[in-house]
């Protein structure tokens, strides 16, 4: 999975990428000092997560994430992570998991987590979260991935077909696109 990780990363960070807030953020991470509209420069640190750090998350929402988007998440901060098609959680280094468990602390992911469905991310046209499906899994390793349609409330037929069979293939297919572009 570790050059997975790092071909998708080098696909998505490009040198200019800005961000706009920057409240507590690391001067190592700032490439520019922000312009007038508050936005800046930033670039990729080294992640110092450990795996202590996403168990809590876990155990905190009663939930298991696949242990290659767990290695994902920890090896870089990052600042934004919108690839267009899919918004992938950013890791700040001040706020490293808030908004993986933003995207756990809602009214939608209280009903699908017992469901087993583990929203992660969110579908780029704002239809809804990527929800991990782990009611079929026998390992932790990976998890097929579903959209759910928000509208839909927590029932379950907001839910849409497998469109990654697994988090590893979600990036290799980003991966793709974003070189593609």
């Amino acid at each position: 999975m570790t050059d997975e990780i790092k071909q998708f990363f080098k696909a998505y960070w490009r040198t200019g990428m800005k961000a706009g807030c920057t409240e507590n953020i690391p001067k190592e991470m700032m490439v520019s000092a922000p312009n007038s509209e508050g936005s800046y420069e930033w670039k990729l640190i080294p992640g110092v997560l450990t795996n202590e750090d996403c168990k809590n998350v876990e155990t905190q929402f009663n939930i298991t994430f696949p242990e290659n988007f767990i290695a994902w998440h920890k090896r870089y901060f990052f600042e934004d992570c919108d690839c267009s098609i899919i918004r992938l959680p950013f890791s700040s280094p001040t706020k490293p998991l808030q908004e993986l468990i933003d995207n756990l602390d809602w009214c939608i992911a209280e009903q699908l987590i017992p469901l087993g469905l583990i929203p992660f991310a969110n579908e780029g046209n704002n239809a809804g979260p990527l929800v991990f499906d782990t009611r079929n899994a026998s390992g932790k390793e990976d998890f097929p991935i579903r959209v759910y349609d928000h509208e839909y409330g927590g029932d379950v037929d907001g839910l849409s077909e497998i469109i990654f069979s697994s988090f590893r293939k979600m990036l290799t297919c980003l991966t793709r696109f974003l070189t593609e572009i």
